[in-house]
């Protein structure tokens, strides 16, 4: 009978698998050898081939051995059209992931690309394309509050204009634009600020943009890594740059 068959690494050999793979199918009873010699030799047969290539391609589908096991226990094709209607589904899942995950790190590389360009080299005139964004911060939802690009996404920032203040994340389907043209920029700024930091940089914006003859919009968008808002309203910044729209050139 041994003469038709293979011990446990000849097989492997044939199967461009390893015997640590296959001793470990035998002791989950996914696959197992057709006979076991009293001296413990496990042997298999050509015929076995078949079998261990399903497993090899469901596994390559990303079907836990589990599943695998189940399918094979019942042997239905009913069971098996559902297990793999149900691992597409997964794979959806995981590129819908995988692409927001390329995106996030695209936009992350950009930003800084455009900090290690203008970081520390004062103000500077910038194209910027329509940003839409929405409001962070409803206000049911009350201090202390936490931005950072894991739970809210990237460019979320501090709007402060003349009338209103209020935090944005940047979203494609955000309800509001900031239109796209020349804006002053300012990037490198200090670690951590408070809010006298932030008035006293607008204001240096402000005389900057007279001094060189540009008329701002009166909006400042301040963009950050993160921000904390603590219960005494104080204000932890970790700003990227600060930018202001050009309405005209004198």
């Amino acid at each position: 009978m041994q003469e038709n068959l293979f011990k446990i690494t000849e097989f492997a050999k044939i199967a461009s698998t390893n015997r640590k793979t296959l001793q470990y199918y035998d002791e989950i009873g996914l696959f197992s050898p057709v006979y076991v010699a009293e001296n413990g030799y496990r042997y298999y047969s050509l015929l076995q081939l078949d079998q261990l290539a399903l497993i090899a391609v469901l596994r390559d589908l990303g079907l836990p051995l589990r599943e695998i096991k189940q399918y094979q226990e019942c042997g239905s094709a009913e069971e098996l059209g559902h297990l793999l209607e149900t691992q597409s589904r997964e794979i959806d899942r995981c590129m819908e992931l995988l692409r927001h995950r390329k995106a996030m790190l695209t936009s992350v590389l950009d930003e800084n690309r455009a900090f290690q360009q203008y970081g520390g080299k004062g103000f500077q005139v910038l194209e910027w394309e329509d940003m839409c964004f929405s409001r962070l911060l409803p206000e049911d939802r009350k201090p202390p509050f936490v931005v950072n690009y894991l739970t809210d996404g990237l460019q979320t920032g501090l709007f402060i204009g003349a009338s209103e203040q209020f935090l944005y994340q940047k979203r494609t389907d955000g309800d509001i634009c900031a239109p796209s043209g020349k804006y002053l920029c300012l990037y490198d700024l200090s670690a951590i600020a408070v809010l006298q930091w932030l008035t006293d940089t607008i204001e240096t914006m402000n005389r900057y943009a007279a001094e060189n003859g540009f008329q701002l919009d009166g909006g400042f968008y301040v963009e950050f890594n993160d921000i904390t808002i603590a219960k005494n309203e104080s204000h932890q910044l970790f700003p990227r740059m600060i930018r202001s729209r050009l309405l005209e050139n004198r």
